[in-house]
């Protein structure tokens, strides 16, 4: 029997808020951390970098506290958990206990960070413990959920949001235009490459495939084409595709639109190349990816959710 449209509906949206979540803890503590570095040196610099990651976030320019545990804001962190703990709340028929558990356990975390009113203490302490709970629930999530439609919508979700991040990330830090060559440009742009590695945690595994180098175009090759690391684009989109599939085969109905709009998806990263995106921009390029994966999600409410 088919899963309610109401159930899958709230599993995606489960899966997107979590990573957003996480994505949001991980940019938030990286930028802190660059801030500190760059407030005494670069104000400028400091000024771009606080811009850019607002862009990414989609939030307003306010505190990063009330980034994380203002409730009215609806971009922010606090509201994140919130949104995923409802979702998860009124389908706890098809998740495991566990995972309740888990989740409800992250909210609270918050919320404990928040009780102990204004300072650093508890600015760090959310965003180390929203990092961790979310490892940890998608641990939880993969070792006691089996793999059918509900997991299927639940992991799709997840990686609808990477992609949508990731890409948002690099179009807001990388420009457009060629930079003078400049020690100081050459220094903000190796200040920008560190930063987006660090923000999709994937400085460690960038070094093992360029030991010797951080250079734009070796960063945005791996970030954006790279086949193995799974907070890549490529990555993303091609296990989308795949999750798309499978569940189109549960539903007998192969090739429709949801699997034709993520292989298209897919289709664009995997011939795609490096070239292209320094020629034209990311701007250009990841724009046309977000645009195709809204298409897709389309697609996807359309036959799974709007019934």
């Amino acid at each position: 029997m088919p899963m309610l449209s109401r159930v899958a509906d709230s599993l995606y949206w489960m899966g997107r808020y979590l990573e957003r979540a996480e994505h949001m803890g991980r940019l938030l503590e990286v930028t802190r951390d660059l801030l500190v570095d760059l407030s005494e040196v670069d104000r400028e610099g400091a000024a771009a970098q606080w811009k850019a990651t607002i862009a990414t976030l989609a939030v307003p320019d306010i505190s990063v506290d009330d980034i994380l545990f203002n409730n009215a804001e609806p971009a922010s962190l606090v509201s994140c958990i919130m949104l995923a703990r409802e979702n998860a709340r009124q389908v706890r028929e098809v998740i495991a206990a566990e995972m309740w558990e888990h989740l409800n356990q992250a909210y609270w975390g918050l919320e404990e960070a928040r009780s102990q009113g204004p300072g650093e203490s508890r600015i760090v302490q959310a965003l180390t413990h929203v990092q961790t709970a979310s490892f940890v629930w998608d641990g939880v999530t993969d070792a006691s959920m089996r793999r059918g439609e509900g997991w299927l919508f639940l992991k799709l979700g997840k990686f609808v949001e990477r992609i949508d991040r990731v890409s948002r990330s690099i179009m807001a830090r990388v420009s457009p235009r060629p930079q003078e060559e400049t020690a100081s440009a050459s220094q903000e742009e190796n200040v920008t490459l560190l930063t987006l590695l660090r923000s999709a945690g994937a400085l460690e595994e960038y070094r093992k495939v360029y030991p010797t180098r951080v250079d734009m175009r070796s960063v945005l090759d791996f970030l954006v084409f790279d086949r193995d690391f799974p907070r890549a684009v490529r990555f993303g989109t091609r296990v989308a595709f795949e999750l798309a599939g499978r569940l189109s085969d549960l539903h007998a109905s192969p090739d429709d639109d949801v699997v034709r709009a993520f292989g298209k998806l897919s289709a664009r990263l995997d011939y795609g190349d490096v070239g292209e995106l320094v020629a034209h921009g990311p701007a250009s390029v990841l724009g046309e990816v977000l645009a195709q994966t809204g298409a897709a999600s389309g697609s996807l409410a359309k036959k799974y959710f709007l019934q």
